[in-house]
């Protein structure tokens, strides 16, 4: 089946991990797969300075569990870090006593323990056998976040005593003494009970968030014994008799509104009080399990002969399909909301990693996410202003407002690609849609303010235009001139905005006169980008990853490096890492994938033979891009074993303690579609032309594309490929 992903052991070692991979989602809210009760020794409240570090080498905080409640829009500021997502009040806690026992796993007695995700309904569950007292007592915990009703999220817990009768207390409980990365962004905090629990916060943008928790109990006698509050908690307990084998269910249902949704009127009691009129004890999953399957329809990928790689890619898309939100105000962060590790920012992942599996499954969701850069122009223009430049140049990290959020000056100042990727993404979202409205409006004027970023940047040396101290995507080397990968792109990004200006201009439409190009900023522009430097030497094909780089230092890595289970920025000095020939990621290889029509075969095998020994893949983006350009060459053997490299780095490689790496997860569907299975579009992308590149033990797969509103059906298999529209 290749839809659960399990846990059979409670290890404090790694529970972090599973919290995140377990982490779910409707399109609102995202939660960590944490445990329901308090754990020992596991501290949500920490106050401490999170400082702006290298984050592939920070040591993270929150040993043994970190919960985490995240609706992507609902953030913070600050003082060091800028804008960060705020993690919001624990709603989902439910403490279980036996006596004086609170059921623990960190010290509890018990047995039989498993924890799985389902990811075909996104339901996480547990059971095990809690043994207190010369009595067993089964336990089992369930929920969800309701795709039907996106404010709603749904827990069940199942309890049945087989020894003996039983009288439990049990706590419902909302902890608001939550901290995000060491900060508290509640400025006000109101805890309430009448029939339910209820919180209200306000953060420190003025956001206000409120919460509503109630319980339910079947088939059990209950009686309520009250409730009781702290500074940041409120609680409210029952005592529970629990006969003999006679299980009991046990229902909460929790309903969390923002001035975020799009029904708030400056009144959250009052919106989180309709909301909550909804509630009763008859709420059923067929909506919400209905829903998932519509999703999966459109999206799985079947693939037959490798169960390892089937469930890695599930779990991958599973992540997509719960991140994604439906506003165009937000993107999707590093982490995928499962984890404060990037503060909940946006980076080139978005277009370059993320995009292709929206644009081709699920188009809207594409739009969404371009449209975010569109209402994030201003504080693009903003930042361009404030470096000295004209037109937009977008943040390398970017947030709520559009702003650099960014604390290190390093990639902030210099990691400019970023502008120039975004038009790239739209590009790509163009060609696979069809959809000129976009195209000749929010898209023309993006390409418009970045060309003229891109032409103020630019310095004239020996007569020729260069683009001097930049980061190129491979992060080890600051202050390059000329990085091949950022270069290329510019010309790309520049080129493309001289195509639609054209068609603007000779239609005469009303954006291009508001956007008011000249002449001579056109032809500015066409000078620019046919004459920018780029380092490919025709004679030897290959292409310089920056001026002078075969000047850089060489490496010893067997010396150096010499626990390769730590990255290798562990084992060096910045100062020296930044003079050396170690590249923290696929650059001029992420460029050959990206550009695969423009290079021909001898330009690959060169330059991908010669970065592959250099690149130390400390970074999660890194390996699929070598996966692909394996492909491309029709190397199926390092194709395939690039790829599963990319598989252990979340799901087999419990990487997910801090979050999703949900660029990783991206590529991996693309090392699956356009890598093993070879998948583009025509020379005028009316068609879907497929290349495959299947390994020997992969004997199928298939997948559903949409192009230009139409779905396809795409099965590869060794001898022959089939591509069939479906009929709606």
């Amino acid at each position: 089946m290749c839809w659960l992903i399990q846990n059979y052991i409670y290890n404090p070692e790694d529970n972090k991990h599973y919290e995140g991979a377990f982490t779910q989602g409707n399109g609102y809210v995202n939660i960590r797969g944490s445990f329901e009760e308090d754990l020992d020794g596991a501290t949500q409240n920490d106050i401490y300075w999170r400082l702006p570090a290298n984050v592939t080498l920070e040591k993270a905080r929150h040993s043994k569990s970190k919960w985490g409640v995240y609706v992507p829009g609902i953030y913070g500021v600050h003082p060091i870090l800028g804008e960060e997502i705020v993690n919001l009040p624990y709603f989902l806690g439910v403490n279980l006593y036996f006596d004086s026992e609170r059921l623990d796993m960190e010290v509890s007695d018990y047995r039989d323990f498993t924890r799985s995700l389902n990811m075909k309904n996104a339901v996480l569950e547990r059971s095990f056998t809690w043994k207190i007292k010369g009595n067993d007592i089964e336990v089992n915990f369930k929920r969800y976040c309701s795709m039907e009703n996106k404010n709603l999220v749904v827990q069940e817990l199942v309890l049945n005593s087989l020894d003996k009768d039983v009288e439990l207390r049990l706590e419902n409980f909302i902890d608001a003494g939550i901290t995000t990365n060491g900060y508290n962004h509640f400025t006000k905090v109101l805890l309430e009970n009448d029939e339910a629990l209820k919180a209200f916060v306000t953060t420190d943008t003025n956001q206000e968030v409120g919460i509503y928790s109630k319980v339910f109990v079947d088939g059990s006698d209950k009686s309520a014994i009250g409730f009781s509050s702290s500074e940041s908690r409120i609680i409210e307990s029952f005592n529970i008799h629990l006969k003999k084998n006679n299980r009991i269910i046990i229902k909460k249902y929790s309903i969390i509104t923002t001035s975020i949704d799009t029904d708030y009127k400056n009144d959250i009691r009052s919106l989180l009080h309709s909301k909550a009129k909804a509630i009763n004890n008859n709420i059923t999953m067929d909506s919400h399990e209905k829903l998932w399957q519509e999703r999966w329809n459109i999206s799985d990928i079947n693939i037959v002969g490798d169960k390892e790689v089937q469930l890695a890619t599930r779990f991958s898309i599973y992540h997509l399909l719960r991140a994604v939100n439906d506003s165009d105000k937000v993107a999707i962060d590093a982490k995928a909301y499962a984890g404060e590790a990037y503060f909940g920012h946006y980076f080139w992942d978005t277009e370059i990693y993320l995009l292709p599996f929206y644009i081709y499954t699920q188009p809207q969701h594409a739009k969404n996410l371009l449209m975010y850069r569109y209402n994030t122009l201003k504080g693009a223009k903003e930042n361009a202003k404030r470096y000295g430049y004209e037109g937009a140049r977008y943040p390398w990290e970017a947030c709520i407002s559009g702003w650099e959020q960014c604390s290190n000056w390093q990639y902030s100042d210099l990691e400019i690609h970023v502008t120039a990727d975004i038009v790239y993404g739209m590009w790509n979202y163009y060609e696979a849609t069809g959809d000129e409205e976009f195209l000749l409006n929010e898209m023309l004027e993006i390409m418009v303010e970045t060309a003229r970023y891109w032409v103020s940047r630019v310095d004239v040396v020996d007569c020729k235009y260069r683009l001097l101290g930049v980061m190129g995507p491979d992060e080890y080397l600051p202050f390059t001139n000329d990085n091949s990968f950022t270069n290329y792109m510019v010309k790309f990004s520049l080129n493309k905005t001289l195509e639609v200006l054209e068609i603007a201009k000779k239609n005469n439409l009303d954006k291009f006169n508001e956007l008011k190009v000249t002449n001579e900023e056109i032809d500015l522009i066409r000078k620019v980008s046919s004459e920018l430097v780029f380092l490919l030497d025709d004679k030897s094909k290959f292409i310089h990853q920056c001026e002078g780089f075969e000047k850089f230092l060489e490496v010893d890595f067997e010396k150096v490096w010499i626990d390769k289970s730590k990255p290798f920025g562990n084992f060096i000095s910045q100062e020296k890492n930044y003079r050396s020939k170690a590249l923290k990621q696929a650059d001029v290889v992420a460029l050959l994938y990206l550009f695969k029509n423009d290079f021909d075969e001898d330009i690959k095998k060169n330059c991908i033979k010669y970065y592959e020994k250099l690149t130390t893949h400390d970074s999660s983006l890194s390996y699929i891009f070598h996966s692909l350009v394996y492909s491309d060459i029709k190397d199926s053997k390092s194709a395939y074993e690039f790829l599963h490299k990319s598989l252990g780095i979340d799901l087999y490689g419990k990487g997910s303690a801090e979050g999703i790496h949900i660029a990783n997860c991206g590529g991996i569907w693309q090392g699956i579609v356009m890598g093993l299975c070879g998948l583009g579009l025509s020379s005028n992308n009316k068609e879907l032309i497929l290349n495959p590149n299947l390994p020997e033990h992969i004997k199928k797969i298939e997948f559903k594309i949409y192009l230009k509103r139409r779905l396809y059906k795409v099965t590869v298999e060794k001898q022959q490929v089939d591509i069939k529209e479906i009929t709606k």
